[in-house]
């Protein structure tokens, strides 16, 4: 094979969304798996939408997915000089003409040598067309359609391949007869299956489908958005469903597994990894990931504590304030003590006692107080639960959360007698 170069070429008239975001991530992992070179062209010709913020936050999403850039950005906005060369080649062929058109306007006309044809798509065979209409080349305000355009910059950069979404399909039809006229060489051409939603409908917000930057705000990981999309259309020789990083992944992606047929797209399926993800990092990475969804720093000493302890439980790094307040924020034992069992005194004395002078630093001490605590209601005669529900309810205020020996981590010996002491009062008064 040639040379390998592929291009993503985003249009900056709206957010990065998870078909560009596959598109992308199958441009990337196609160039590394042959050595190849990717290549970013923002194809910003439409003047009334295209805006630069549009374009900094799409090369925000590309950067947060990991996907590396070999050449680019280029911009067909600084590109003129390529389409008014193409432009006067078609017309010394005598394949262009100026007419009106439909809003009464002057533009250039392609009038196709040939009307219908052929072209061969990797993953469909040959694509057979007709009865192809005279099209527009360059619009009246002197910027070239998005047809003519990629095709002069495919031609002009060398573009071995062309990857992208099936509902491209008609578009290629023009652009092979355009590459015919301009006697340039076509790329292979690989359209990827549609994303439909679980109802088999064309995906949508209605499905759960978000842009890359709606993802990343509510605190999905990268990695789990690149290796659920990876498998929108693509499929693991010994059916792996889910990839540590885009690294791993590049390493056993394979092109010959990718499909024509519609993936579909589930919301809870990609919460599910994203879930899965977060419990496999180490506490530290953890930390740093989900600081800027803090609304305020974790207790001090014990943030990687706090991160132990509500992992587990987390889906989104943005679940982490929510969860952590759970854990350290206020509790108001009048709202409980009248549901308390008849051991909870005893319970709450003792534990109180034993906590008094004790240092907790680290989740091994607050499993060994919680063995200790354990073993005095087995000699005491106290079941497990009536020793375990009203501690929880003393530290937290709720019926359920992380592992106890985690609670009396977080919070510290004193915090965590305060709580129970207090309480103990309120059953006394109850």
């Amino acid at each position: 094979m040639d040379r390998v170069r592929v291009r993503f070429a985003p249009s900056p008239t709206g957010m990065l969304h998870l078909g560009g975001a596959r598109t992308a991530l199958f441009n990337y992992l196609f160039a590394r798996y042959h050595g190849g070179e990717l290549v970013l062209r923002v194809e910003d010709t439409d003047r009334a939408r295209s805006t630069k913020e549009f374009e900094r936050s799409q090369l925000e999403d590309l950067a947060w997915l990991g996907l590396s850039l070999d050449e680019g950005p280029y911009r067909q906005s600084e590109r003129g000089e390529f389409y008014e060369e193409a432009a006067r080649r078609l017309s010394e062929a005598g394949l262009v003409y100026e007419a009106k058109d439909e809003a009464g306007r002057t533009a250039l006309y392609f009038r196709p040598p040939a009307r219908s044809g052929s072209f061969r798509d990797v993953l469909r065979g040959e694509i057979r067309f007709s009865n192809v209409e005279d099209f527009v080349i360059r619009k009246s305000d002197g910027t070239p359609s998005y047809n003519f355009a990629a095709v002069v910059d495919d031609a002009a950069m060398s573009i071995s391949h062309v990857i992208r979404g099936e509902e491209h399909l008609p578009n290629t039809a023009r652009q092979a007869l355009l590459y015919r006229a301009l006697g340039e060489k076509e790329p292979g051409f690989i359209h990827l299956g549609l994303i439909l939603g679980p109802d088999g409908k064309k995906l949508s917000k209605r499905h759960g489908a978000a842009s890359v930057a709606e993802y990343r705000s509510e605190g999905y990981l990268s990695e789990a958005l690149v290796s659920y999309l990876a498998l929108l259309g693509w499929s693991h020789p010994r059916g792996r469903e889910e990839f540590d990083s885009l690294d791993e992944l590049a390493r056993e992606w394979d092109p010959s597994r990718l499909g024509a047929s519609p993936a579909i797209f589930d919301a809870d399926r990609l919460l599910f990894v994203n879930a899965r993800r977060i419990r496999a990092l180490p506490a530290e990475e953890l930390y740093r990931r989900l600081k800027p969804f803090l609304e305020k720093p974790l207790p001090k000493g014990r943030e990687l504590l706090a991160v132990e302890a509500v992992r587990d439980e987390m889906r989104l790094l943005s679940d982490a304030p929510r969860l952590v307040r759970e854990i350290t924020g206020p509790v108001n034992p009048s709202a409980f003590a009248h549901e308390l069992p008849e051991p909870s005194e005893a319970v709450f004395a003792h534990a109180a006692r034993t906590l008094e002078g004790r240092e907790i630093e680290d989740l091994e001490s607050g499993r060994e107080l919680v063995r200790e605590l354990r073993a005095w209601a087995k000699e005491e005669g106290v079941r497990t639960r009536d020793l375990l529900h009203p501690l929880r309810l003393a530290l937290t205020g709720r019926d359920r959360g992380p592992e106890m020996a985690h609670l009396f981590a977080v919070l510290g010996a004193g915090e965590a007698r305060g709580r129970i002491e207090r309480a103990r009062e309120a059953r006394l008064r109850a």
